[in-house]
């Protein structure tokens, strides 16, 4: 008995299909349905830019890698942000950028003031973690300024800023409208 050429092959397509089909009810039979899991981690927003992993921030529209890992920098130098305006003070974020990606983002356990709302530290009664949360100054700029306050006394306009080891006049721009004397 000769199996035709055509017969042959039917034969094969059907044998092929069988084992397609057995290997993809067998793929979903080894794992029950509630183990199931996205091969992504689902990031619910918005996030805390006080607490985000790079890996949280960069699931951000716009936000890369190196944009991310300066977000965690300015943090860590900082002392965390105080709002979500902080942001612009990142190198690589501008205003554009920070509307853009401002629906996706929160700083938690920090009142949100809005916009109206216009708060200045107190740059000669202020503590050192106070100071901290200046843009651009740190532990060792908030040191600075207490020592030079005790040394010479009260500070009364913000240009006596500039006799602080550590700030200069990029530093006082960006404070300047942040202090009050």
């Amino acid at each position: 008995m000769k199996i035709k050429q055509s017969h042959h092959r039917i034969a094969l397509l059907l044998v092929l299909a069988f084992f397609i089909i057995l290997g993809i009810v067998t793929d979903k039979e080894s794992i029950p349905a509630d183990k199931k899991v996205d091969s992504q981690k689902l990031i619910p927003f918005p996030i805390d830019l006080n607490s985000a992993s790079i890996e949280e921030l960069t699931s951000i529209p716009g936000i890369g890698p190196v944009k991310a890992q300066r977000i965690v920098e300015y943090r860590e130098t900082h002392g965390g942000f105080s709002s979500v305006k902080d942001l612009i003070n990142v190198s690589g974020i501008g205003e554009k950028t920070l509307d853009k990606i401002s629906k996706y983002i929160t700083v938690k356990g920090v009142e949100q003031l809005s916009k109206n709302t216009v708060t200045k530290l107190n740059i000669n009664t202020a503590t050192s973690e106070e100071l901290e949360r200046l843009p651009y100054i740190g532990e060792v700029k908030a040191k600075a300024i207490l020592e030079y306050r005790e040394k010479h006394g009260p500070f009364s306009s913000p240009e006596e800023l500039l006799n602080v080891p550590g700030i200069g006049e990029k530093i006082l721009e960006r404070i300047r409208g942040k202090i009050t004397f």
